[in-house]
C-alpha cells in the first residue's frame, strides 16, 4: 500500500496580534463610537481578546479604516503617512517595540536599513525587503506587499530609522506597483 502524503497548504499571510495591538494604541482616544463599529465589521471585535494573528487582507482593511478615522481631511497618501508615524510611535511604546528600538539604536541607520526585512518580520510574515545601498547614506528599498499602503510602510521605515539618531533623513516613495513599492532613503 502506498502511503498517503499530507496536504501542504501555503502559509497564510498574517499580521501578528501585537502589531494590531500597536495600531489600537495609535488609535487610543478614538476607539469609541463609529470607529469601534467599523473595526468590528472587518472582524476586529474590541470586546474580545486579540487573536495571535490576523489575515493580511483584514489588516489592510483596518489600516484604511484607521487612516480615514484619524485623518479624514487629508489625502489617502498623507493619512497613511501620518498613521504610520502614529503607529511606529505607539509600537515603540510597547514591550516588543521597546526591545526593537534598543537594537536599532545600537545598529545605527545603515545597518538598520540593511536589516529591514528582519525588522518588519516582527510584525508580519509576508513583507520582504530588497535593500540596495546606492552610497554611504543613500538607500533604495523595494518592499513586497508594500504597494497597497506605500506611505504607511514608508513611514514605518522612516520613523523606525529615525530612532537610530540619524539626522536629516528623507524618505520618498519612488514607485507604487501593487503589490510592491519602492522607497529612496537618504541622510
Amino acid at each position: 500500500m502506498e502511503k498517503e502524503l499530507p496536504i501542504v497548504r501555503p502559509l497564510e499571510k498574517v499580521v501578528f496580534g501585537h502589531t494590531v495591538e500597536g495600531l489600537l494604541v495609535a488609535l487610543d482616544g478614538h476607539l469609541e463610537g463609529p470607529l469601534r463599529g467599523r473595526l468590528k465589521e472587518v472582524g476586529l471585535d474590541l470586546d474580545r481578546k486579540l487573536e495571535p494573528a490576523y489575515p493580511k487582507d483584514q489588516w489592510h482593511q483596518m489600516l484604511i479604516i484607521a487612516a480615514e478615522a484619524l485623518f479624514p481631511t487629508l489625502s489617502v497618501a498623507q493619512a497613511h503617512w501620518h498613521l504610520g508615524q502614529r503607529f511606529i510611535t505607539a509600537y515603540f511604546a510597547g514591550r516588543m517595540g521597546r526591545a526593537l528600538q534598543g537594537v536599532l539604536k545600537l545598529l545605527g541607520p545603515a545597518r538598520t536599513l540593511e536589516r529591514t526585512t528582519r525588522n518588519l518580520a516582527y510584525g508580519s510574515n509576508f513583507l520582504q525587503v530588497d535593500v540596495e545601498r546606492l552610497g554611504a547614506t543613500d538607500y533604495r528599498l523595494k518592499v513586497s506587499e508594500g504597494g497597497r499602503h506605500p506611505e504607511f510602510i514608508g513611514a514605518l521605515c522612516h520613523f523606525g530609522t529615525l530612532t537610530t539618531g540619524v539626522k536629516g533623513l528623507t524618505t520618498v516613495v519612488e514607485a507604487r506597483e501593487e503589490p510592491s513599492a519602492t522607497y529612496r532613503m537618504r541622510w
